[in-house]
């Protein structure tokens, strides 16, 4: 079965328009609402006041409704231009998914889950290419960086959404390391928020690929 992307957007002249963009901003909305397990083609056509069947015009399964979510996800980036320092480029494109992550919580699940295969996943990946490709000796070495890249920007961001959610869990664990047993977690409780953890350890990764660049 040809992906999602390939697929042709259906035009259907029914009494509840629908296209696309329409079904994925009520999935968007419905995830934004009530959590990303909630989203499912069924609670979509409700909220959309139109019979499930109707959406299978436009998709062919649950999967492609995520595919376009995270690509829509994808689309809220705003990529730095084309002649911003390799660095700093990196450094804004890492901000801006946390950014996207800390107003819709449900992207980090689909960044970690869903290839970027749609116009705006493949446009952000085209940018950290673009961004390392030239500059490294080899593409090997290219392809080294842009994927530790890539995943501690999402994998640093699962972590995040991970945190205690929850006061009990705060409560349990601020006991835990005031107790003594685990010293240097409380010393760094105390000294870093979440911002100050995602910056330094993105810090580290880009040290890291300069170090490889210039190897």
């Amino acid at each position: 079965m040809a992906l999602i992307w390939e697929r042709p957007v259906a035009d259907r002249r029914r009494s509840v328009r629908l296209d696309r963009d329409r079904i994925v901003a009520t999935a968007v909305a419905l995830a934004d609402r009530d959590g990303l397990d909630a989203v499912t083609l069924r609670r979509v056509a409700a909220d959309l006041e139109v019979l499930p069947m109707r959406l299978y015009t436009y998709l062919a399964t649950k999967d492609d409704l995520l595919d376009l979510m995270a690509d829509w996800a994808y689309g809220l980036i705003e990529l730095p231009g084309p002649k911003t320092p390799w660095r700093s480029s990196l450094r804004k494109i890492a901000q801006e998914l946390r950014a996207v992550a800390g107003g819709h919580p449900w992207v980090i699940t689909l960044l970690g889950s869903r290839s970027p295969y749609g116009p705006n996943g493949l446009r952000l990946v085209e940018r950290v290419w673009s961004a390392l490709y030239d500059r490294a000796p080899d593409p090997a070495t290219a392809a080294a960086a842009c994927t530790a890249f890539i995943a501690y920007a999402t994998g640093a961001l699962a972590q995040e959404a991970g945190a205690p959610d929850s006061p009990d869990v705060e409560r349990y664990l601020a006991t835990a390391v005031s107790g003594g047993a685990y010293p240097t977690l409380a010393r760094a409780f105390a000294d870093l928020g979440p911002a100050d953890t995602f910056d330094g350890g993105l810090e580290v990764v880009l040290d890291g690929i300069a170090a490889r660049l210039t190897a």
